[in-house]
């Protein structure tokens, strides 16, 4: 479990999400990150977020990250399911752009 909370930019193992990520109104990202870890079928290359992500075509985007594509997968399905549905093609550019200006760049 450990090499999992290496590859967890918020979740580093709390039971309650820390206050310096609330305060930057990260807590979901937190507990999006905690599920991956705890959730074995979530890490599954298989999985449903996988094949959905690979067909907003995905599956190339800022592979060298240190970002697993399994967690990348969960967070763009959780991305659309909270701030999509304007087509396929819009979700996936602005799931790009969020990813990269919000997750990428967070320091605790």
């Amino acid at each position: 479990m450990n090499d999992l909370i290496k590859q967890c930019r918020y979740y580093k193992e709390e039971v309650e999400c820390p206050e310096s990520i609330k305060e930057k109104g990260m807590s979901t990202i937190w507990y999006y990150e905690q599920i991956w870890v705890e959730r074995e079928e979530l890490r599954d290359e298989g999985h449903f977020n996988i094949i959905e992500y690979i067909r907003a075509g995905l599956k190339d985007f800022n592979t060298d990250d240190g970002t697993p594509l399994t967690l990348k997968s969960l967070l763009y399905n959780r991305y659309t399911h909270w701030s999509g549905g304007y087509g396929i093609e819009s979700d996936t550019r602005n799931f790009k752009d969020w990813y990269l200006n919000n997750y990428i760049k967070f320091q605790d």
